[in-house]
């Protein structure tokens, strides 16, 4: 009975950390798509310092990357912020870009997007048009239409940065359609807020 009991015991424990694991896993993904970076912070820190999957570990290493870039000003190129997008590019490259040899339809499409914001933060920008184009055609591949969204929003904001504005906006156009398609409001018009602006200018 005793051993039985010890067995129960460790069950319930594996199950309760499992599913703190899962909750944590979700509020870090609602974080991020939210726009809410140090709560993403706080939950995936959370997360990497457990024993993750290697499925949810790339994830989460992949959105570290891009939540760091957004907090970087790619005119600055400076400062903490550039320092930490850089360390979290490398860690986030490190586990994924094995991954992306064995699956590329899964993986390739991440670790395409992420080296696309590397370059453009390095000011590599006709490479970056490669990368950012080779991310989506494998986004729109494998059906992640939330990823697929991502990366064309990603395109529209480097085709922005750089001037070709036309290119930007027919990327924000392509993005609103992943949105709407994956039925997220809240970045539909986060998207149409975007264009809106660009075309007043």
């Amino acid at each position: 009975a005793g051993s039985r009991n010890e067995n129960d015991e460790t069950l319930n424990a594996m199950y309760a950390q499992r599913c703190d694991e899962w909750v944590c896993f979700n509020k870090a993904l609602q974080s991020f798509w939210l726009g809410h970076s140090e709560r993403f912070n706080h939950y995936s820190k959370k997360l990497l310092e457990n024993q993750l999957g290697s499925h949810n570990k790339s994830t989460i290493l992949f959105y570290a990357a891009l939540n760091a870039f957004r907090g970087v000003n790619k005119d600055a190129r400076r400062g903490s912020k550039f320092t930490k997008a850089k360390v979290e590019y490398r860690e986030a490259i490190y586990v994924l870009g094995p991954l992306a040899e064995l699956s590329p339809l899964n993986y390739g499409s991440k670790v395409y997007l992420l080296q696309a914001e590397m370059l453009a933060l390095d000011r590599k920008d006709q490479e970056a048009k490669s990368l950012y184009a080779a991310a989506i055609t494998l986004f729109c591949s494998s059906g992640y239409v939330q990823e697929h969204g991502l990366a064309c929003e990603l395109a529209g904001q480097h085709y922005k940065r750089i001037g070709e504005v036309e290119t930007a906006l027919d990327f924000f156009e392509q993005s609103k359609r992943c949105y709407m398609r994956w039925g997220s409001q809240m970045k539909v018009d986060s998207i149409t807020q975007q264009i809106e602006t660009i075309r007043r200018k």
